[in-house]
């Protein structure tokens, strides 16, 4: 089989996006090594956003296209134009070429992927760019319905995004990828797609995410002013959906619960980048009294998440609506116990590894987090179970059970043609 990806979303992709994405292909190119790879990368649509492809973007059975479009000189821009009458006159005539010029642009990267695709069996299309090649399949991967059930939780930019990717799903996909059952019941209601035509390939934590020694974790957590085991951690980028401003009053509950029985409770700690409404998020410490105990870390280094995980007391997840949850999944194999939302997607992911919480309901999750830690006994079951837990899922399973998928769609493609 002869595959094209679509990488140029891993320019702008980010947090559970792009590591789903990255590490999807990578564990492709290795698993299929008997198959050949066209890796697309767009170069129009992210200008001026840096990627260093991986070392096994490298593979002999790989191929990098660049689709670079057309540079445009502008007449206005040469140094002899840039002032005067001359460049008033040379600005109308770029201006007056712009709709030719457009349509030129149009057709030449067309044309390159035209030139670059048409020995694919299958095209994989990525949330940016949408793409379904005459002759081949086309296949979409659909990691959430978020913008569409929630979009009061969303920007315009982001809904306007994920609507042109569903229209795409319903009209012009061959087949559609989801990453939890949960989103594939959501794809067949919004979006009325037969079921058939959804498969369910449940990602993996990296193998970075596992237990660690307090000697390994300390170095790590110095840097942020933090202590092995006396911090309580949540994961995510900072937006309504990820139920921050919830989680933070919960912990002023528990703290003002704590400090009536002189109990000392640990800080939360809050690891992502600003998303998208987050400055109720930012103002929420001080809303409730707890200002000098909550830490907003921002975007951390990769190499540091596994060791600010597994130096947790406790992960909270309280997250209103996921198409997987990977966080929470990698908080498992970290040997970190878990509280997370009992909605969506996460219970495929949790299972029997954590407690439940409405993430609705403040005081449910205020109870999550006081059962685990004033129970230092269900804290240390839950640390032993998870990372069994997190082993039953593993990329090479998500690599080869999507490689049969592309066999199938393939096949169903030829068969209609016929």
């Amino acid at each position: 089989m002869h595959m094209g990806l679509d990488i140029s979303v891993l320019r702008i992709a980010q947090a559970g996006v792009l590591v789903y994405t990255r590490t999807l292909i990578e564990h492709l190119i290795i698993y299929g090594q008997q198959h050949q790879w066209t890796l697309l990368d767009v170069l129009p649509l992210n200008p001026d956003k840096p990627m260093v492809y991986p070392d096994v973007f490298g593979a002999p059975h790989v191929r990098i296209v660049r689709c670079t479009g057309l540079n445009r000189r502008y007449l206005s821009m040469c140094p002899v134009a840039r002032t005067g009458m001359l460049h008033t006159v040379t600005s109308h005539i770029d201006h007056w070429l712009d709709a030719a010029w457009a349509v030129t642009a149009q057709a030449a990267v067309a044309w390159q992927l035209y030139a670059t695709l048409r020995h694919v069996d299958l095209f994989h299309s990525s949330d940016q760019f949408l793409y379904a090649p005459g002759h081949a399949a086309a296949m979409l991967t659909i990691n959430d319905l978020t913008t569409r059930v929630h979009p009061e939780l969303h920007v315009a930019a982001n809904t306007t995004m994920h609507s042109a990717k569903e229209h795409f799903a319903v009209t012009q996909a061959d087949h559609i990828m989801t990453i939890s059952h949960a989103t594939k019941r959501d794809i067949v209601q919004h979006l009325h797609i037969p079921a058939e035509r959804i498969s369910v390939i449940y990602p993996a934590a990296d193998d970075r995410f596992q237990p660690y020694a307090p000697d390994r974790t300390q170095p790590v957590l110095d840097r942020y002013g933090l202590q092995t085991g006396q911090y309580i951690v949540s994961i995510g980028t900072l937006e309504p959906r990820k139920n921050f401003v919830r989680l933070i009053e919960a912990y002023a509950h528990i703290r003002q619960a704590c400090a009536q029985q002189h109990i000392d409770l640990p800080p939360l700690v809050i690891v992502g980048g600003n998303g998208w409404l987050y400055e109720e998020i930012h103002a929420a410490p001080a809303r409730y009294g707890v200002a000098q105990h909550v830490y907003f870390l921002g975007k951390v280094p990769d190499a540091d998440l596994p060791l600010l995980l597994a130096g947790a007391h406790l992960f909270v997840y309280p997250s209103l609506y996921e198409g997987f949850g990977l966080p929470v999944l990698e908080a498992l194999a970290c040997g970190v116990p878990v509280v997370a939302a009992n909605s969506t997607s996460i219970p495929e992911v949790l299972g029997e590894a954590g407690i439940y919480c409405d993430p609705h309901d403040t005081s449910s999750i205020a109870q999550a987090m006081i059962e685990i830690l004033l129970n230092p006994a269900l804290a240390e079951q839950l640390r032993h179970i998870g990372p069994a837990r997190a082993a039953q899922f593993s990329w090479e399973r998500t690599a080869r059970e999507t490689l049969d998928v592309y066999a199938y769609v393939i096949g169903e493609r030829k068969q209609r043609a016929r």
